[in-house]
């Protein structure tokens, strides 16, 4: 039976006492119930788990003392997304995916299509949201790791970002498939840049093109802009690890 499992960010880390507030409090101790003496499961999102055995409950926090920790190491190739902002749901639902499929960053871009405007505040508390939604997807799915989130940046920005290899699922590439397009030699990293609802603008692509982004086609069908994104961390998840 697997232990139920706790966020705490590496920056809290202490070992051999480690010390769960806020939300991760609130969950282990009035949500889960967990008693003094409860093996728990701790991890930091970058690679690191705990058993502990909690030693502490009180309202406000819970404490735990390490019994055995592990270290597992990043995937060879990180995948980096960078997904246009989307409706809400359907990109809470691509932040949750991409958890499970092991990016390494999501770096959300704004485009001429985009339909999600957010202030500066409201940016705040929508990388909050995100964060958490993404924390709780590691946790129900057990992976050691979270992936660092961006706030948005323009797509003129975003295609800057910087790694070995650039692609973008793009409608009116239709001869060279993902794996056609992946070099044989090794990737350390890997850009994913994916358009949002109706798809980037022969302008945007342009850009991206320019920016040394390659143009694959993901099949014959039409996706929608979020299974876009998880299509093609699923195919370069095979291809590449």
């Amino acid at each position: 039976m697997s232990l139920s499992r706790f966020h705490l960010s590496a920056t809290e880390w202490f070992p051999p006492h480690l010390t769960l507030t806020g939300d991760e409090a609130q969950h282990c101790g009035r949500v889960m119930r967990k008693q003094p003496g409860d093996i728990i499961e701790v991890f930091d999102g970058a690679g690191r788990v705990a058993v502990c055995e909690i030693t502490h409950v009180s309202k406000t926090e819970v404490q735990a003392k390490i019994t055995s920790e592990s270290r597992l190491e990043p995937f060879q190739t990180s995948i980096h997304l960078l997904p246009a902002l989307i409706k809400a749901e359907p990109f809470e639902w691509l932040l949750e995916k991409a958890v499970e499929l092991g990016a390494a960053s999501v770096q959300p871009v704004i485009t001429e299509r985009t339909v999600i405007h957010l202030d500066a505040a409201q940016t705040e508390k929508k990388l909050a949201k995100w964060r958490r939604h993404m924390i709780e997807s590691a946790k129900q799915c057990h992976t050691p790791f979270v992936p660092e989130l961006h706030a948005p940046v323009t797509l003129a920005t975003g295609v800057k970002f910087q790694a070995e290899f650039k692609l973008i699922p793009a409608l009116s590439e239709h001869t060279r498939t993902l794996k056609q397009a992946l070099p044989a030699t090794q990737l350390n990293s890997v850009a994913v840049l994916i358009g949002p609802e109706g798809d980037f603008t022969a302008e945007e692509e342009a850009q991206a093109f320019a920016a040394g982004f390659v143009p694959v086609t993901l099949g014959p069908l039409v996706l929608r802009a979020e299974t876009a994104a998880i299509a093609t961390l699923a195919i370069l998840g095979h291809e590449l690890r």
